[in-house]
């Protein structure tokens, strides 16, 4: 086996570039869909398929307890060390333990299955669909989990091309057929084997790619190591705790909602937190590259290398969510208006969404802003507190939900509050705090080298976004699409003059040059 060359910049930057192109797809179709979703659905009928589709599929993929994440570090570890039985034994370990964890996801769903009716306010004549609903989805996501090891061990070879590759081809697919079947008539259990169908066929073509890099690599049970298995769990378990918490904020949510209120105010709070969830799916788009490759330079012992990434990565972060969170903030009612304003008979309804977008577009930017951190020390193994705190913020903010329905009556809108307090606090205040003394980094310097120069960077957008709602507030898509476009070329420009510094900016002139050089001569 080829020793791994050692992280560059341009394998950062392209796989960046591939993350975000898969992201930009993803997002173009999601907000089709659920425009479609709606119209060829109902309120009612979608909100179901968030509630069972969506949970499943996002509370799923938690079963992993964290490994993928340990795969993703152990994989360039292992790579860096020239350790060819590491990898055999972080395969083959991970391989069998996916394989029992279906089996619990499969009993969950049968648990959920029996309990639907009384677990859930759903009305009456939708409970049969859901329960079916429920053991699609389960049981397709069951099948899928063996086979998600190949992308962890993709990310940790940092082939992130491979990778979406495969995802973008799965999604088109997916999205074609999904339109065809619900155009043609079909419902809610055709929608659920679509989507479970498409996430073992995602699997499985992952799969034949990851074998074709490691094509050494076999299945073997003589090969499972419990200690290892033991060791990369006891690092996963930090992991676990940050995505579940990260999970349960977005999703809790709907799962709250469909027990106290019902199916239908789902799909309006989760049409309205859309926005903020595309934004952080594009803020992990941009910034997925970033832990194999500290964990690289981290194996190489290249700490000056680590704290770099650590600047520039929370630097761009906030040069992305600044501008967006602020478009949704300032023109959040427009927008929905456009989007979905036609799907929703009761017109007081958008300005409740727009509310419930608002708050929680600034609470959670503040705690996007602090992902790429917690990479960084995911990839050194630094990790523990971040999931602990993130687990923390998921249980207050659950708490005050429950507490905002229950004693106070605030309906939706003290859900959104009940997010937004526990995560201005955690994440606004005392995980920066934590992630700067952890990394010996003084305020100073953090200010100087990431808050000063995106501030800088950020605020013509700002202006623009503010200056076209006082000037001319959007009134169709058309008008959108040239408002969005004028602010990003706006932020493109002032981030490259006023965020960042001249070895910047020759750093990506550099790479630029050198894709025009091969595009040149292909």
């Amino acid at each position: 086996m080829d020793k791994q060359a050692i992280t560059t910049s341009k394998r950062l930057v392209y796989n960046t570039a591939t993350n975000l192109l898969t992201f930009a797809t993803n997002a173009v179709i999601g907000f089709f869909l659920i425009r479609f979703f709606l119209g060829q659905l109902g309120p009612a009928r979608y909100g179901l398929w968030l509630l069972v589709g969506g949970s499943i599929f996002r509370y799923g993929g938690l079963l992993n307890m964290g490994l993928n994440s340990a795969i993703n570090r152990y994989i360039p570890v292992y790579l860096a060390q020239n350790d060819r039985d590491g990898i055999q034994r972080v395969v083959n370990t991970s391989f069998f333990f996916f394989i029992a964890l279906a089996s619990v996801l499969v009993a969950a769903s049968v648990v959920i299955y029996f309990n639907f009716s009384s677990w859930f306010a759903v009305s009456a004549e939708l409970v049969p669909i859901g329960k079916v609903l429920v053991l699609i989805v389960g049981f397709c996501l069951a099948s899928a989990i063996p086979l998600q090891l190949s992308s962890a061990v993709l990310s940790g070879l940092q082939r992130y091309d491979v990778m979406n590759l495969a995802t973008l081809a799965t999604l088109l697919v997916r999205t074609i057929l999904l339109v065809v079947l619900l155009l043609r008539g079909h419902g809610l259990l055709t929608m659920g084997i679509a989507f479970g169908s498409s996430e073992i066929a995602l699997r499985v073509l992952q799969t034949i790619l990851a074998r074709r890099l490691l094509p050494q690599f076999s299945l073997s049970l003589a090969k499972v190591d419990v200690a290892l298995l033991r060791e990369m769990l006891g690092y996963g378990i930090n992991t676990f705790l940050y995505a579940a918490g990260a999970v349960i904020i977005y999703q809790a949510s709907t799962t709250i909602i469909g027990i106290f209120i019902g199916e239908e105010e789902i799909s309006q709070f989760m049409t309205a937190a859309a926005g903020v969830v595309l934004l952080s799916q594009s803020l992990r788009a941009f910034t997925r590259a970033i832990k194999p490759a500290v964990s690289d330079l981290d194996a190489r012992n290249d700490r000056a290398r680590v704290k770099e990434i650590a600047f520039l990565s929370q630097k761009y972060s906030l040069l992305l969510l600044i501008p967006g969170g602020c478009f949704l903030v300032v023109m959040g009612k427009e927008f929905l208006t456009i989007w979905v304003g036609d799907k929703f008979s009761d017109p007081a309804v958008i300005n409740t969404m727009a509310s419930i977008l608002a708050i929680l577009s600034v609470g959670h930017c503040l705690r996007m802003a602090q992902y790429s951190n917690f990479l960084v020390l995911v990839g050194r193994g630094q990790h523990k507190i971040f999931g602990v705190l993130t687990a923390l913020t998921a249980l207050l903010c659950v708490s005050a939900s429950v507490v905002s329905l229950k004693v106070f009556n605030a309906g939706l809108l003290g859900i959104a509050w009940s997010n937004f307090l526990p995560i201005v606090l955690i994440s606004g205040v005392i995980l920066p705090i934590y992630f700067n003394w952890k990394m010996r980094i003084s305020m100073s310097e953090s200010v100087r080298s990431v808050w000063q120069p995106a501030i800088s960077g950020s605020l013509p957008a700002v202006a623009v976004i503010v200056a076209w709602k006082c000037a001319a507030a959007p009134n169709s898509w058309l008008e959108i699409l040239v408002g969005v476009v004028a602010v990003m070329t706006v932020t493109v420009v002032s981030s490259w003059f006023l965020g960042l510094d001249a070895m910047e900016r020759k750093r990506f002139a550099s790479i630029l040059a050198r894709k025009e050089d091969v595009l040149k001569n292909t």
